[in-house]
């Protein structure tokens, strides 16, 4: 603003001493409006230059997790050999990326030869898989009064967000595909006799098998884990229908979903159940991968997920049958009526079926079809044998992230 009324002050001042130099026919207006036009007409020249023949380089983190603070460095070269005053770099982050607590990069005057760095950061508020080039650079003159700008394209970033886990307060446990839990039997937890890795202390491991070695380096309790012999699986389907998902003071039930599932996901592996997600690329377990590698997986598997499917999860269910089929428990997530899921249900008892339904009553109502926790669909999934669960509205993280967002501090429990 300051810049533009003394450009707007100074172009002004040279007008009226020309227009007066001409009335009056005074050759010392005139050349003092000539050294004002071409002062301005210097300065834009050199604000021109401060934004061309740059190159620049972008390091970001591949992934982190929501919330998460990100730092990105943008190195600028010049091209050119002259002298530049500072410049401003401004990396165009993706439109649908919400953040909060965004810093500015540091003014900069990049040389020749010295290429100069500078940083930013900011804290991703949203799960998903996020991806951007464009950087706009904008100098001014030495004087400063003149702004130009420049859009660049960098090499391509991207970020992966990983959700926020969403504490479930149900007690769900997986079995092994005979439509009981078979998770507080203890076989699955330091009976086999080959051991599998080092993982974190659960409550109810034997003390026997804790790992002092790792537990004094990480300074947390680590326990030596077994290969298993009980077969506990958890098959993890979610709904991705547009129309499924419901939206509630900028939270939709698709990202509360997902925040669900990584919680529930977390506890499954920590009891030694696989858990996978058998009809998405990359849900399927593979081999006896560790605590982390299982973990990494499942936040691999969320983020690339989105409510953009034109079927179902019947037909999903369906079409993947010979993955899930007597092979344990089938936790669904849904929030719209499918017509034929209970009937699928009901013709596959060999396994044990575990709905989570989000209540429209939590969001806006469905833009087509009926809501899942509508009375009636909820009594024919019970009658199909599923057990049902209506999951409560998620107003505390809500409130979190509302609080996060003034304050920059965010917890998820």
């Amino acid at each position: 603003m300051v810049r533009r009324l003394a450009r707007l002050v100074l172009t002004t001042s040279a007008l009226f001493l020309l227009v007066m130099a001409i009335l009056i026919n005074s050759p010392a207006l005139f050349y003092m409006a000539t050294a004002m036009a071409a002062t301005i007409a210097a300065c834009a020249f050199q604000a021109y230059l401060s934004v061309r023949g740059l190159q620049i380089q972008r390091i970001s983190p591949p992934a982190v997790n929501f919330g998460e603070v990100v730092t990105v460095s943008l190195i600028v070269r010049s091209e050119r050999r002259i002298k530049r005053p500072l410049i401003q770099v401004y990396d165009k982050l993706p439109a649908r990326l919400r953040f909060s607590q965004r810093t500015w990069s540091l003014p900069i005057a990049p040389a020749y030869d010295q290429p100069i760095q500078t940083r930013y950061s900011f804290r991703p508020l949203r799960r998903g898989v996020f991806t951007w080039s464009e950087v706009e650079v904008n100098g001014t003159d030495t004087l400063g009064l003149v702004t130009k700008s420049k859009v660049y394209e960098a090499e391509q970033a991207q970020l992966l967000v990983y959700p926020a886990p969403l504490p479930v307060n149900i007690d769900l446990r997986p079995s092994g595909g005979v439509g009981t839990s078979e998770a507080e039997s203890g076989r699955f937890r330091g009976s086999g006799l080959e051991p599998r890795g080092i993982r974190e202390y659960v409550p109810g491991d034997p003390q026997r098998y804790v790992h002092w070695t790792s537990s004094a380096r990480s300074r947390n309790l680590m326990v030596k884990e077994f290969e298993s012999g009980a077969g506990l699986a958890a098959l993890i389907f979610i709904q991705r229908l547009p129309e499924s998902d419901l939206a509630h003071n900028g939270l939709t039930s698709f990202e509360v979903a997902c925040g669900h599932i990584k919680y529930l996901a977390e506890q499954f592996i920590k009891m030694g159940a696989s858990v996978d997600f058998p009809s998405l690329p990359g849900g399927q377990t593979q081999g006896n991968p560790g605590w982390d590698e299982r973990r990494q997986q499942v936040d691999q598997v969320l983020t690339h997920i989105n409510p953009d499917q034109t079927f179902g999860l019947a037909e999903e269910l369906a079409d993947s049958r010979s993955l899930w089929q007597g092979q344990g428990s089938v936790y669904l997530f849904l929030s719209v009526a499918e017509p034929g899921l209970p009937d699928l249900i009901a013709r596959h008892r060999d396994n044990e079926w575990v709905c989570l339904l989000y209540d429209a009553q939590d969001y806006s109502p469905p833009r087509k079809g009926q809501a899942a926790s509508s009375t009636e669909y909820l009594t024919q999934l019970e009658s199909a044998g599923a057990k049902v669960h209506l999951m409560p509205a998620v107003v505390e993280f809500q409130r979190q992230v509302e609080a996060h967002r003034a304050r920059g501090v965010y917890a998820t429990s």
